[in-house]
């Protein structure tokens, strides 16, 4: 089910970046804060899956997937930044997650200062460089 997903994903995603690489101005930017916006909620999702435990009890999740101890005091789960621990040295969500999140933000937003301010610059006359 992960594989079908994650192949659907990637053809939406390729699909997604080749409109971007046709566009000009501020419809480039555009569609480069939409993609990057939807490759965030992805990745988001995916850590939140992780949160979840995949719709199993943490304590099994932690002891049957994760081969760690579940230590019900140590436990703790966040949805910002994502965590969900099994003990004090273990958390089920990827190291690669968190980052990844930050940096998609980032870019997301700078895709987004792009594209509007070309669009309160509006269009130049050609040679005005």
């Amino acid at each position: 089910m992960i594989i079908i997903v994650g192949l659907i994903l990637l053809v939406v995603f390729t699909v997604r970046i080749r409109s971007v690489l046709r566009a000009t101005g501020v419809t480039r930017w555009t569609r480069a804060a939409v993609t990057l916006f939807l490759a965030t909620c992805t990745l988001y999702a995916w850590g939140l899956f992780h949160v979840l435990g995949g719709g199993l009890r943490r304590d099994k999740t932690c002891e049957f997937f994760e081969g760690a101890g579940y230590v019900p005091g140590e436990a703790r789960e966040s949805l910002l930044p994502l965590s969900s621990t099994c003990n004090a040295h273990h958390d089920m969500v990827p190291g690669y997650v968190n980052p990844g999140l930050a940096v998609l933000c980032a870019a997301t937003l700078a895709a987004v200062a792009a594209a509007v301010t070309l669009a309160v610059r509006g269009p130049r006359p050609p040679g005005s460089r």
